[in-house]
């Protein structure tokens, strides 16, 4: 056991965090280790308020990890955030799982936006083309920049194509593609990013007016997709993808029952399934495939102790007196 509880800032675990390889391995060990019966993890849980804020709670422990952790998650829509914030929050509690006693405190922020970069990656791996050469982005904002960044590592990326209603966001994030080596295109139409992709990633941020403006119809035989946003910028007809999958089953059930979720499935597979085998993946050339991910605990889990691990042996965090 060790005996020192340390407190990691948003800058200290960027700092800390892994090469993008790293994270993606990380993420799919994991969800073997659970297909196994050593992780275990519990659907998210949230409450409301009138207000649109949320607040939600997730939990996980892997015995071959050897740790615990208890994820907290709040916040409201983007335009009620103070200025200069982010409109989420996140915090979390890292404990061993032997002894139950917390090793560490983290602000969860690059976290839980490298999460959704990394199961998009591990679905891939099974679901997608393993030639894509070209990634379509609804949203550019940090989740997308992380995105790239984990699917380039696996997939031999070329060229990227942006639609964002914001031009500033769209503007950086395609600077940041060109100064990684990629060609990099802005598009005013939605229909022409889907349309002319190898992989899909769909990113828009929750806001009370927010209607569904992608056809599922748009997406071309081979095509996977990611919809990080839960499908909320999905119209309805998702059902006809060819395989639909999700990262926790029972989780998709709670996240549709309390209203967070729209697509309640049915859904083919979810990661423990497709990373054991247990579910096959790509079936075909011309398959059109799915993911969609509310952000399971065990993932959450599998980056933080990389990031804890990786503080604890360079020495760095501020130690907390019990």
């Amino acid at each position: 056991m060790r005996d020192s509880l340390i407190y990691l800032s948003e800058t200290d675990v960027e700092e800390l965090l892994p090469t993008p390889s790293e994270m993606v391995s990380a993420m799919e060990s994991i969800f073997l280790s659970r297909a196994n019966g050593n992780t275990i993890g519990k659907s998210k849980v949230g409450i409301y308020t009138d207000e649109s804020n949320f607040f939600f709670g997730l939990m996980a422990g892997s015995v071959d990890l050897g740790y615990a952790i208890c994820h907290n998650s709040m916040g409201g829509p983007p335009s009620t955030s103070c200025q200069g914030r982010h409109h989420i929050q996140t915090i979390e509690i890292l404990s061993d799982i032997k002894s139950a006693e917390p090793v560490a405190i983290l602000d969860a922020h690059w976290l839980t936006t490298w999460l959704p970069a990394c199961v998009t990656t591990v679905a891939a791996r099974y679901l997608a083309n393993p030639y894509s050469k070209t990634i379509g982005f609804i949203a550019s904002g940090a989740t997308a920049r992380a995105t790239l960044s984990a699917l380039c590592a696996l997939f031999p990326i070329e060229r990227v194509i942006a639609y964002d209603s914001s031009q500033e966001s769209l503007k950086g994030f395609l600077q940041h593609a060109v100064a990684t080596g990629l060609s990099a295109d802005s598009s005013d139409s939605p229909h022409e990013v889907v349309t002319n992709s190898d992989i899909v990633v769909t990113s828009v941020p929750y806001y009370p007016s927010l209607k569904p403006f992608l056809k599922p119809d748009w997406v071309n035989p081979g095509t996977f997709v990611s919809m990080i946003d839960l499908a909320r910028s999905w119209e309805q007809g998702i059902e006809k993808f060819d395989h639909i999958a999700t990262d926790d089953h029972d989780q998709v059930h709670s996240a549709f029952s309390d209203g967070r979720l729209k697509f309640g499935g049915p859904y083919d597979s979810d990661l423990t399934e497709l990373v054991s085998g247990l579910k096959s993946g790509r079936g075909n050339q011309t398959q059109r495939s799915a993911i969609v991910h509310p952000g399971h605990a065990i993932g959450v889990l599998a980056l933080a102790v990389l990031v804890y691990e990786r503080a604890y042996r360079s020495k760095k965090g501020l130690k907390i007196q019990r």
